[in-house]
């Protein structure tokens, strides 16, 4: 009987340790990553480390220098609120580069640790929704912090101009504005993932292909324009179509993807 649960419980134990081993190659390779963006040239003559530049643009991308309500123009100044913020943003700049780098590198190790257990045509199907869901994420995040973010920044200023009015001086904080702007850009790039999750679970034929058809369409239509306009409080709505219209676009053409592949591989 001991013998038998032995048998049974090695597997297990052996699966968790290649996870174990996979997870800190990717990790390893993320660090790595993080130290060569650190230090590599975004432009020799003068020598600007790359993610220095990479810091500087997502700041010029959401923070205004200025805005202007009802007349009153008050310019919008960064600060820094402690000695080391400076050393906080490059370090977060440089973990979130060196993951984008590394990014390759931990999909091949998470696609290594599931290969034994899969068939040739679900090789191939992981590999390319791989590429998939990076396109996905980058989207995401590329939106966050080209339309959401910015949006969302210059609202809250307008709104205290319009309280304030000239009396207003606008500052901003480098440290908070970056660990804002980084944590929404990842997490709408992981709110973008959702069109592979759906695709999945409609072609392994947990959901319906019609899952987004009829009332249940207008309702995920509906739940994501609400989620959006929290996501992105801009009074324009222009946030809040930038978020859910790309994105619902991509549900309905998974599920449908989902049911064609679904009813193709049951042929």
């Amino acid at each position: 009987m001991g013998q038998e649960s032995e048998d049974v419980e090695a597997p297990i134990w052996d699966h968790v340790m290649e996870l174990l081993y996979r997870l800190r190659r990717a990790a390893i390779a993320v660090v790595g990553a993080s130290l060569l963006v650190s230090i590599a040239p975004a432009s020799i003559d003068p020598y600007k480390p790359l993610v220095a530049v990479f810091t500087r643009t997502i700041l010029d991308l959401v923070v205004p220098e200025y805005v202007e309500v009802f007349g009153v123009r008050v310019e919008v100044a960064l600060v820094q609120t402690s000695p080391f913020a400076g050393i906080l943003v490059l370090l977060k700049s440089a973990l979130l580069l060196g993951f984008l780098a590394a990014s390759p590198i931990v999909a091949w190790e998470l696609y290594s640790f599931a290969r034994p257990a899969l068939y040739p045509h679900e090789r191939r199907m992981l590999r390319l929704l791989g590429l998939v869901s990076v396109f996905m994420f980058v989207l995401g995040a590329v939106i966050a912090l080209t339309i959401l973010i910015p949006l969302g920044f210059k609202l809250a200023f307008i709104t205290s101009a319009a309280l304030f009015g000239d009396r207003l001086v606008a500052f901003a904080d480098v440290n908070r504005i970056l660990t804002a702007s980084l944590i929404a850009a990842v997490g709408v790039g992981v709110l973008y993932e959702a069109p592979i999750i759906l695709y999945m679970l409609v072609r392994a034929g947990y959901l319906s292909p019609d899952v987004l058809s009829g009332e249940r369409g207008k309702l995920v239509l509906v739940a994501l324009l609400a989620l959006s306009a929290v996501i992105s409080p801009d009074g324009t709505g222009i946030g809040m179509m930038a978020l859910a219209a790309p994105l619902y676009a991509a549900l309905r053409i998974a599920a449908w993807l989902g049911g064609r592949s679904s009813r193709a591989r049951q042929g």
